[in-house]
């Protein structure tokens, strides 16, 4: 790999760049952030609190933190239906004490009797809503077989014990909170299926705040599989119910599709920021690339960075530039590797990160056209593909370090909110719309009126390419944080952010996870800010070409950190979740 100089950094422009960043910057405002609690044991950090506190008892009566990570999980299948669940899928990055370092992919997978151009009309364009709702919708769920290949290869407590906490809060209920219910009000707005609505909505009406939700056939079902173990989903008595009603409804999903569901083991996929190890997701999700993709392009100018600086025009700026390198190339190159070749070593080496560096320094002044970005962009190719690929939405993340040492994250989605809609009858689950993450057809555009492309279009047994994000960062071979996030494409960079603020700007990990963040894809050509960012900032950046639109993150970072054998965790409070710890 190419050593990027020295002499590129000591310009007038890099001088420029950081007297730009003290001019337009948020001042630091620690104050304003929750206050981390230290742990000298464990900490688990989900996005409800529930599911925080099933993980912490699972370590305070002798398990590790595989344990509490099936339990966690189980418990989000129940509390946050509304984004996971057994009927879908998720990816996960673990480390042990012993320094064994491991990816276990749980996507789901397109059924074999799925064909490349299902979701469209005789005219070839795509049929409203046919990926998105309904039976058709659904992916071969993997969510189950991950957490039972986790528990058999690292786990110490039963697993019937561990899926107890989950069996009890579906069967006695749990109280609607403000993400339950605006997202019930959200899906009523614009039409829910009926057998959704006879389980998550209290009459016909969405649930109130405080309001007890119930799932007693989702208790029953995970008590069958406590009791007859993961097996009775894919090939026993509900792998039965799930094919009958697929069968009976126009779905694709087979038995001997569920039957056949195995997760991939992989190793992480590493690089390195600052003297930072980066353990990370590889394809089909494309966050880990486009992650590292990202801190290499930005790895030179992080010197250069303080206190004063963080979330300056400048600052957002250049990490925006870096954005739209890594979403150009997310579009054109990634897919399930089983299916495409994945220039990954490409595009995360350090000597790519060097070749985009005159783009970068173009675009100081001014931000690029967008054929100028990502590797098509070095030849400045006059005609690319506009490619965005929808995913997942409904999704969430849970982070847990235990005394031992070992740590997981892993992100989990049923797609978007409330996945297909459909509910397998007599079971309680409710299944994904994983197969929406696919390009509909290349050269046809998508829902987003975007263009796909080949490598992520729909194959039987094919996983469709996603943005989950789970990492671990260490310094000197220790972990020091493990994060990841929900929010779709938002996923990658609200990691990236959340990584940025510890390391380079020292934030604990209460305010790296709750600072304003800001988000590019390369297409739509947008920025997306949180509306809390001052006036002189959003002036800077409209000045060097963006457009603008004001919102909210719409990611959800959950985090925990080591940081001198003091153990914090942080549960992203837009989502109102908490961590927990002993």
């Amino acid at each position: 790999m190419h050593r990027l100089t020295s002499s590129i950094f000591k310009t007038a422009w890099f001088l420029s760049l950081m007297a730009s960043v003290c001019a337009h910057s948020i001042p630091a405002a620690k104050a304003a952030y929750p206050i981390p609690q230290n742990f000298s044991q464990a900490v688990v950090a989900a996005d409800h609190v529930l599911a925080s506190q099933a993980g912490l008892e699972v370590m305070k009566k002798g398990g590790n933190a595989f344990d509490a990570a099936v339990a966690t999980s189980l418990v989000l299948a129940v509390v946050r239906n509304q984004s996971t669940g057994i009927g879908g899928g998720g990816f996960m990055v673990l480390r042990t004490a012993e320094g064994q370092e491991k990816v276990f992919d749980y996507r789901e997978v397109a059924p074999q009797a799925a064909s490349r151009d299902m979701f469209l009309d005789k005219s070839g364009q795509p049929v409203p809503n046919l990926s998105t709702v309904g039976y058709l919708a659904a992916g071969v769920p993997g969510l189950l077989a991950g957490l039972d290949t986790l528990h058999k290869r690292y786990g110490t407590r039963p697993l019937a014990e561990l899926m107890q906490p989950a069996i009890d809060i579906a069967e006695q209920g749990f109280a609607a909170d403000a993400h339950f219910v605006n997202g019930s009000n959200m899906l009523a707005a614009r039409g829910v299926r009926d057998d959704l609505k006879a389980l998550y909505f209290n009459q016909g009406q969405p649930y109130k705040l405080g309001e007890i939700v119930r799932n007693p056939a989702l208790a029953a079902t995970l008590r069958l599989i406590a009791r007859e173990g993961v097996k009775s989903f894919y090939s026993g008595e509900i792998a039965a119910k799930i094919a009958a009603a697929m069968q009976a409804n126009g779905g694709l999903i087979s038995r001997n599709d569920l039957a056949s569901y195995k997760p991939r083991e992989h190793s992480p996929l590493r690089g390195s920021y600052r003297g930072y190890e980066i353990l990370t997701m590889p394809p089909p999700s494309s966050g880990g690339v486009a992650l590292l993709t990202m801190l290499n392009i930005l790895e030179p100018y992080a010197l250069g960075w303080n206190a004063t600086g963080h979330n300056s025009s400048a600052y957002m700026h250049l990490v925006t530039e870096s954005m739209k390198h890594a979403f150009a190339d997310r579009a054109e190159y990634l897919g399930d590797p089983e299916f495409v070749k994945v220039p990954v070593a490409q595009l995360t080496s350090k000597a790519y990160a060097h070749a985009l560096q005159p783009q970068i320094q173009q675009a100081m002044v001014q931000t690029l056209a967008r054929e100028r970005y990502g590797l098509n962009g070095l030849s400045a190719v006059s005609a690319p593909k506009i490619s965005y690929t929808p995913d997942d939405h409904g999704t969430t993340h849970y982070s847990i370090i235990d005394k031992a040492g070992n740590v997981v994250t892993a992100t989990e989605t049923v797609n978007t909110l409330f996945g297909s809609q459909v509910v397998i009858p007599g079971t309680g689950i409710v299944m994904n719309n994983q197969m929406d993450d696919f390009s509909k057809s290349p050269g046809v555009p998508n829902a987003f009126g975007l263009i796909g492309n080949e490598a992520n279009s729909i194959a039987p047994g094919k996983k469709p390419l996603s943005s989950m994000t789970p990492t671990i960062v260490l310094k000197n071979k220790q972990p020091v944080l493990a994060l990841g996030a929900s929010g779709g494409p938002r996923i990658i960079t609200g990691t990236l952010q959340t990584l940025l603020n510890v390391v380079d700007f020292g934030m604990d990990v209460e305010a790296a996870v709750s600072a304003p963040r800001f988000h590019h894809q390369w297409m739509p050509e947008m920025l997306f800010i949180e509306k809390d960012m001052p006036f002189d900032v959003r002036s800077a950046l409209m000045a060097k070409g963006h457009q603008l639109a004001m919102g909210e993150a719409e990611n959800v970072v959950q985090a925990v950190m080591n940081r001198d054998g003091q153990l914090t965790g942080a549960s992203d409070p837009r989502k109102g979740g908490k961590p927990a710890g002993y």
